[in-house]
C-alpha cells in the first residue's frame, strides 16, 4: 500500500451516503496530493434509496441497488474502516469508534443518514420494521416476503407514514406479493395492504399528484387510512389515537426521521429537532473543519425536505469545498433549488411525475425514472480502470503473506548460506515453524519472527491480523506466546499522521497480544514508502507436548481449520473485483485466534501440526510430508473456501506468489489433471490462515466436534496420510 506523497491532511468521511459516494468517486478520478482520504462506514454496501421501491417490487436485484463501499474506497485510494462512529472529540479532533481506538482527523465530513423516530409509538421498536436506515431494510423485507409466502405467514401488511417512501413501498409490496402468490399456491386476494398516514397523504406534493396517488391506491386495492395518528403497535394490531384498533400482521415504519443520538453528546451545533446545523458551505456553524451532508443535517439558511435528491445534489459542492478547505481556500456557499422533480413508483412499472403544479402518470414515467436511476448507479458501480502503466503494475504486487519470498529462492539462498554456528541449546528446526531452544528444564522455548507489507490500508485491522499471523507459528508447535517485539514501517507524513498510523497499528496488534497474555515488550519503527509490520514472538511449550511437522503416520487424518483463499481475495480486491461482503467474511476468520485450536489438537493426540501461510496448503502439506517421509491424498472437493474465491480463481485471479509456490519440493499428482484455478487455490498464500493437523483416525470425530463447538467452525477433514515416499495426491 504505497503512499504517493507525504500525508499532510487526513480527510475522514463518516458514512457511505449519497453525497460521500460522489466525494470518493471524485478523489479517485482526481487525487489531491498530500490529502489522505479515509472512509468509516458500518455498511459494506451503500444502497440507493431511489431504487428501493423497485427492489421491493421485484424489478431490481440486490446488486442493482447497491454500491460497493469498499470498491469505491479502493478506487479513491482511500483507507476503508468497517466500523461505527459513536462520537467526536472536537478538542482532540478525533472520531470515537465502537470497539476500537479513536481515529484522528484534520477534516471531517458526516453523511450517516437518519433513523426512524419511534418515540411517540409504544411497541414500535419491538414490533415494527423501520425503513430507515435503508442499508438494513432490504434484509428485513426479504424476511417479510419469505414469511408472507408461506401458508401461515402474514396476510395483512401495513405501512405507517404518508410521505413518498410510505406510498411507494406499500404499492411495491402489494405488487410483489400478489405476483408471487400464485407460484406459492396462495390466493392473491387473501392479502390486505393498508397505508396509515396523518395528517394527509403526500403533504409536500401538489393537489394533482395527490389525486393521482389516491387513484393508484384505489386501482391496486390498497386501503388508505388518513388523518389517524398511530400511538401503539403490537405483533398483530395497530392502535390509533382515536381509540380504534386495526389488524396488522406485519407493520413497516416510514415515519418522521430522527438524527443519530450521539450528535447531542458531542457538543455539535444542532437544530431544535437534533439535526446538525450547517452553513450554506455545508460546514457546521461553529467549526470550519467539520462538514456534513444528506439527511443527517440541515442547512439553516436553506432547509429542505429529508429526501435523497438533496443528498445527491450536495455531493459536488461538498467535494469542491472539502478540496478547498484542504488547500486553505475559503469554501463556497451552495444554494439548492426550491423546485424539484419527484417521481413516485407505483409498483407495477408505472409512476407519477410531479414538479411544481405539474403531475402526470404512466408507464413512460417509470421508464424515465428507471433510466435516470440506472445512469446514476453506473457511475459508482462501473469504475474506470486506474491500474494501468508500469507504476500501477508494481503497485499490484500482493501484500500480506503473499509478499513472501517464494519457497525455491528461499531454499536456494539458505543452501548457499550454509549452516549457522553450532549452538547446543538450539534444536534442528530446518523444516519447523519456529526455532526451539532447549535450556534443560521441563519447558522448551520456541521463537519466531514474521514481517510483511500491508495488504489492507486500515492500520488497526492490519496490525491485529499481523499479530495473529505471527503468533500462529507458536500455536503450530502447541505452545503459548509469552512476549513479543514489533518492527513497523510507517508511510512518510507529518508528525501527527505518522504518530496516528503507528498508534493505530500497535493498538490493533496489542488487542490480539493482550487477549493471549503476551506482552508487547518493545520494538523498532522506521518510515518508508508503504505500511508494513512484523513481530518477533517468543513462547514456551511443555517438552512432552511439543508438536512438529515431522510426526505424521500412515492412516492419520488431515484436518484444516480455516477456509482458503485470502491471497486470491486480496489480489482481486486490489483490482476492484472482490465483493466487500466476501472480504468482510475473510477478516472475521483472519482475526480469530488459533490458540484454542492448537490446544484441541494437543488434547486429541495430534501427530503433527503446522500453520498454512505463505506457501499455501499445497506447499505446507508438502513440508509435512517431506519431514515425515510419508505421502497423502487430499480430497479437493472438501477444501473449505471463502465466499467468492472459486469464481475469482475461475476468472484467472491469483496471488503474485503463485508461480513460485507451484514449484513444489515433492511430487504433486492430480487425479484427474488440475486446472489453473484449482492450482491457484491449492497454492494460494494465506495470511493468518488456519492450522493443518494430522489426527489419529480413532480421534477424528471427537476432535472435529470440539473444533466445531467454537474455535474453528469451518474445520473439516481434507485428506488421509499414506506410506511414503513423500508425494501428494489430489483427487
Amino acid at each position: 500500500m504505497k503512499s504517493a506523497a507525504p500525508i499532510k491532511t487526513d480527510l475522514v468521511l463518516v458514512g457511505g451516503g449519497h453525497s460521500h459516494v460522489q466525494v470518493l468517486k471524485s478523489f479517485g478520478m482526481r487525487p489531491a496530493p498530500g490529502v489522505r482520504v479515509t472512509l468509516i462506514t458500518k455498511d459494506l454496501e451503500a444502497p440507493y434509496s431511489g431504487m428501493l421501491p423497485g427492489y421491493v417490487a421485484g424489478h431490481y436485484t440486490h446488486d442493482d441497488i447497491h454500491m460497493d463501499a469498499m470498491k469505491l474506497a479502493g478506487f479513491a485510494k482511500a483507507r476503508f474502516i468497517h466500523g461505527e462512529a459513536v462520537g467526536i472529540d472536537r478538542a482532540q479532533k478525533q472520531i470515537l469508534l465502537r470497539n476500537r481506538p479513536p481515529l484522528a482527523y484534520d477534516l471531517l465530513s458526516l453523511d450517516i443518514g437518519i433513523r426512524p423516530d419511534t418515540s411517540g409509538i409504544t411497541g414500535a421498536d419491538e414490533h415494527a420494521i423501520p425503513v430507515k436506515p435503508v442499508a438494513t431494510f432490504a434484509a428485513r423485507w426479504d424476511d417479510v416476503q419469505r414469511r408472507a409466502l408461506t401458508q401461515s405467514g402474514p396476510r395483512i401488511i401495513t405501512v405507517i407514514g404518508g410521505g413518498a417512501a410510505g406510498f411507494e413501498l406499500i404499492l411495491a409490496m402489494a405488487h410483489r406479493l400478489r405476483t408471487l402468490a400464485a407460484g406459492a399456491s396462495l390466493d392473491p386476494k387473501a392479502f390486505t395492504f393498508q397505508l396509515v398516514c396523518a395528517p394527509s397523504l403526500l403533504p409536500s406534493h401538489n393537489a394533482r399528484a395527490r389525486s393521482l396517488a389516491i387513484q393508484a391506491l384505489t386501482d391496486r386495492d390498497v386501503k388508505l387510512i388518513v388523518g389517524h395518528r398511530v400511538i401503539a403497535i403490537s405483533d398483530r394490531s395497530i392502535s390509533l389515537a382515536s381509540g380504534e384498533q386495526i389488524a396488522s400482521d406485519a407493520t413497516l415504519l416510514t415515519t418522521k426521521a430522527a438524527p443519530a443520538t450521539w450528535f447531542a453528546q458531542c457538543d455539535l451545533p444542532c437544530t431544535p429537532d437534533g439535526f446538525l446545523a450547517l452553513r450554506p458551505t455545508l460546514q457546521v456553524t461553529d467549526d470550519d473543519d467539520i462538514f456534513a451532508a444528506g439527511d443527517c443535517a440541515t442547512v439553516l439558511d436553506h432547509p429542505r425536505p429529508k429526501a435523497g435528491v438533496f443528498a445527491v445534489r450536495q455531493g459536488p459542492p461538498l467535494t469542491d469545498n472539502l478540496r478547498k478547505r484542504a488547500q486553505g481556500v475559503a469554501p463556497s456557499p451552495f444554494i439548492p433549488q426550491t423546485d424539484f422533480l419527484t417521481i413516485l413508483a407505483l409498483g407495477d412499472r408505472s409512476a407519477i411525475a410531479a414538479r411544481g403544479p405539474f403531475a402526470a402518470s404512466g408507464k413512460w414515467v417509470w421508464r424515465w425514472k428507471d433510466r435516470i436511476d440506472r445512469v446514476f448507479m453506473e457511475k459508482f458501480q462501473i469504475l474506470p480502470d486506474m491500474n494501468t502503466g508500469a507504476a500501477a503494475l508494481d503497485d499490484m504486487r500482493c501484500g500480506g503473506c503473499a509478499a513472501k519470498v517464494g519457497p525455491k529462492p528461499l531454499a536456494d539462498a539458505l543452501t548457499r548460506l550454509g549452516p549457522a554456528v553450532a549452538n547446543a541449546q538450539i534444536a534442528d528446526t530446518r523444516l519447523e515453524d519456529a526455532s526451539i531452544l532447549d535450556g534443560g528444564g521441563p519447558n522448551l522455548r520456541i521463537e519466531t519472527v514474521d514481517y510483511f507489507r500491508a495488504f489492507w490500508n486500515d492500520p488497526y485491522v492490519f496490525g491485529a491480523v499481523a499479530a495473529n499471523h505471527a503468533m500462529n507459528d507458536i500455536f503450530a508447535m502447541g505452545g503459548t506466546p509469552t512476549h513479543t517485539l514489533a518492527i513497523c514501517t510507517i508511510p512518510h507524513g507529518q508528525s501527527r499522521a505518522v504518530t496516528e498510523d503507528l498508534f493505530q497499528l500497535l493498538s490493533g496488534a496489542r488487542s490480539r497480544f493482550d487477549a493471549e497474555g503476551a506482552t508487547l515488550a518493545g520494538g523498532h519503527s522506521s518510515e518508508g514508502p508503504e505500511l508494513g509490520a512484523g513481530f518477533f514472538v517468543s513462547g514456551s511449550v511443555a517438552r512432552e507436548k511439543i508438536l512438529r511437522k515431522s510426526g505424521l503416520k500412515p492412516g492419520d487424518k488431515l484436518i484444516l481449520t480455516k477456509p482458503l483463499g485470502t491471497g486470491i481475495l486480496f489480489a482481486a480486491q486490489m483490482r476492484g473485483l472482490a465483493r466487500a461482503t466476501d472480504i468482510a467474511i475473510a477478516f472475521q476468520s483472519m482475526l480469530r485466534s488459533n490458540a484454542r485450536v492448537s490446544q484441541i489438537f494437543v488434547e486429541h493426540g495430534a501427530t503433527a501440526l503446522t500453520d498454512v501461510t505463505g506457501f499455501g496448503l499445497g506447499g505446507h502439506t508438502a513440508e509435512m510430508l517431506q519431514a515425515s517421509a510419508v505421502s497423502a491424498e487430499i480430497d479437493f472437493a472438501n477444501l473449505p473456501l471463502y465466499p467468492g474465491v472459486r469464481d475469482l480463481a475461475n476468472g484467472g485471479i491469483s496471488s503474485t506468489l503463485l508461480p513460485e509456490n507451484r514449484a513444489s519440493p515433492i511430487a504433486i499428482e492430480w487425479t484427474p489433471g488440475s486446472d489453473d484455478a484449482s492450482a491457484a487455490i491449492l497454492f494460494d498464500p494465506q495470511t493468518s490462515g488456519g492450522l493443518l493437523a494430522g489426527i489419529p483416525p480413532e480421534n477424528l470425530e471427537a476432535c472435529l466436534a470440539a473444533l466445531h463447538a467454537g474455535p474453528a467452525p469451518e474445520a473439516c477433514l481434507i485428506g488421509t496420510v499414506a506410506p511414503g515416499p513423500a508425494r501428494l495426491r489430489v483427487v
